[in-house]
């Protein structure tokens, strides 16, 4: 209890997140054990990022940096084809190009900015509502960290010790169906609103060329899939072959970015990167001083005492993880919370890769829900409103996004059944 409050006291004074956690976990030991058991935090800082999986989480941030260059703009184009010319169909392209960009540049904030600042100000420029623009690209956008290759389960594949090539198969059909869901949802209010001006004609010819233009970039995520699941390389490679292609088609093909813009991409990814490792590093003594001080085995037992019910300790776990990714950093929720929680859905007869998805949705709709929201802050930002301008459009696209969760969680082969199919 005393390491919670240590940490919560330094969140609420504003210390940066990885400082809060490792400073909270040397008090904790400090005056636990004496300037000697204070001396572990720096040994399991260390460990905790000697890990060659983790060398994938900067190289995947790279590539995202790298493939705004002349990417963004021909996944607008082919999200604009497929559902451009029906009535609303904008809201559709919205959510397409996040689930487009999200599959290659892995970080949900940065799918947000880089569809966001593209389509919402041609959706308010069509009439579109401010708020229903700016909710439903924080919902779709976010879902970069479900749709693989994602960062954040190269996160929680290192803290759970899970395969993260299994984890990258995983998010594909839950990823689909939350973008299915929110397309109809969009589509459907701005019908219903009005949205959006007359509907026009589907055009094959310009479906043909956007798709053709759309190849190249829409390759990246199958053949890092493709070459994790035939094991011609590892997870950790394919982050590294994601890099080389991205700045190829960057530097040579499309000719977008010259050494100026590419020191700054790398530079960005760089400290990004870092800010990130370095939270890694603070939570691996958090998560040691957790176990030993036996703090899942005290969460089971109190999720036990209070209903026997497995399908209602799952919903009390999803609402915990949900509270959490709305007042903390998704990457600092996946630390902190992964060793309590896994085991836990272990015992209760989840597959952790299984709970791995789970996870990464919950994370995502945390990142739209208030009052952090990080994703609907961006794309608030990006409308020119405040968040709170986003309501009720921003309560709606969270209810689709806990619809498609739910289905998730009770029908676990959504998640695990193209895992299994290549295990």
């Amino acid at each position: 209890m005393l390491l919670f409050l240590l940490l919560g006291i330094l969140l609420i004074i504003g210390m940066p997140v990885g400082f809060a956690i490792g400073i909270a976990c040397l008090l904790f030991m400090f005056i636990d054990g004496g300037p000697i058991a204070s001396n572990i935090v720096a040994l399991k800082m260390i460990s905790g990022v000697d890990s060659f999986p983790l060398l994938a989480l900067p190289f995947f941030m790279l590539a995202g940096e790298l493939m705004q260059y002349g990417t963004t703009p021909r996944l607008m184009r082919l999200a604009n084809a497929l559902f451009g010319f029906m009535r609303g169909g904008l809201a559709g392209v919205a959510v397409a190009a996040s689930a487009f960009f999200g599959a290659i540049s892995g970080s949900g904030v940065a799918t947000v900015a880089a569809v966001g600042s593209i389509v919402q100000p041609e959706m308010i420029r069509k009439g579109y509502g401010r708020g229903f623009s700016a909710s439903l690209v924080a919902g779709a956008g976010v879902l970069g960290m479900v749709i693989p290759p994602s960062m954040a389960m190269v996160v929680f594949g290192v803290s759970a010790g899970v395969s993260i090539g299994g984890l990258f198969l995983a998010g594909i059909i839950p990823g689909l169906i939350t973008a299915v869901l929110l397309i109809v949802y969009g589509v459907y209010i701005s019908k219903k609103r009005q949205y959006g001006g007359d509907a026009g004609k589907f055009d094959l010819h310009e479906l043909a060329l956007a798709g053709k233009q759309a190849i190249l970039p829409l390759l990246l995520p199958i053949i890092i899939l493709g070459g994790v699941m035939t094991g011609i390389f590892t997870p950790t490679e394919s982050a590294v072959v994601a890099v080389v292609y991205a700045f190829v088609l960057a530097f040579f093909v499309y000719r977008e970015i010259n050494l100026k813009r590419l020191m700054l991409s790398v530079n960005r990814s760089a400290v990004t990167s870092a800010v990130i490792l370095f939270i890694i590093a603070a939570a691996s003594p958090f998560g040691w001083i957790m176990t030993i001080e036996q703090i899942p085995d005290t969460l089971a037992n109190l999720l036990t005492t209070l209903t026997q019910s497995v399908a209602l300790q799952l919903v009390l776990i999803s609402l915990l993880l949900l509270i959490m990714g709305t007042f903390m950093e998704t990457i600092a929720t996946i630390i902190i919370m992964t060793p309590i929680l896994t085991p836990i859905a272990i015992s209760l007869g989840l597959d952790p890769i299984h709970f791995g998805v789970l996870m990464m949705m919950n994370l995502a709709i945390g990142g739209v829900t208030p009052p952090l929201a990080v994703g609907l802050f961006t794309s608030a930002k990006i409308s020119g409103i405040q968040i709170e301008d986003t309501f009720p459009d921003v309560l709606h696209v969270l209810a689709v996004m806990i619809l498609a969760y739910a289905l998730v969680l009770f029908i676990p082969p959504l998640a695990l059944f193209i895992p299994h199919v290549f295990s």
